[in-house]
């Protein structure tokens, strides 16, 4: 299955698991797809999935992180639909493991405190385990929301700027000259 497909599936959230005979792989849920399981890591599927929106991760966390002020664990925005945040799901095994699994935020539905962590309750009945404190996952999530307007923000400046240029961008007509013509005549008239 290729990327597009797990997106056409909705995907809600991608995490590190250790399977049995495989070693290091990961764990995706998708909302009409259910629950799978990839013989690749984390890492291998989050390049995959900048590659298939044709994005750098690395310029991607650098321009939100100074948007939010910090530089580590920043949301990464796919697009409007699909922006993750970074959750602490495992303790690592050895140096190169990663720890972190991204949750998409649309499909959070609550999140529950619990002993050692806390609960992330998904679309679709599932549940994320987070090694992160109530504070840390809701200071993730907020930060997720704030991308989220800031990217729709972003998205129609660059719409309305193509719509302006469009319109200005058509042969001058007499009528436009003539009325270039007498705004310069007043500047003129200002400025002796």
């Amino acid at each position: 299955m290729d990327i597009g497909e797990y997106l056409e599936e909705e995907l809600m959230a991608f995490i590190p698991v250790y399977l049995n005979m495989k070693g290091n792989c990961t764990a995706i849920y998708t909302y009409k797809g259910g629950e799978k399981y990839l013989e690749q890591s984390l890492r291998s599927f989050l390049n995959c999935l900048g590659r298939y929106f044709l994005m750098d991760l690395k310029e991607s966390r650098k321009y939100y992180g100074d948007l939010l002020n910090i530089n580590k664990l920043v949301p990464i925005p796919f697009n409007e639909e699909n922006i993750f945040i970074p959750i602490k799901t495992r303790k690592p095994i050895s140096r190169n493991d990663g720890a972190l699994g991204y949750v998409n935020i649309k499909y959070i539905e609550k999140i529950e405190e619990r002993v050692n962590g806390v609960d992330i309750f998904l679309s679709s009945n599932y549940k994320i385990r987070s090694l992160n404190s109530l504070k840390t996952v809701e200071k993730h999530i907020n930060n997720g929301e704030i991308i989220k307007k800031f990217y729709n923000k972003k998205e129609k400046g660059i719409y309305e700027d193509i719509v302006f240029y469009d319109e200005y961008n058509k042969p001058a007509t007499k009528g436009d000259i003539a009325l270039l013509r007498q705004e310069l005549l007043k500047i003129k008239e200002t400025l002796e």
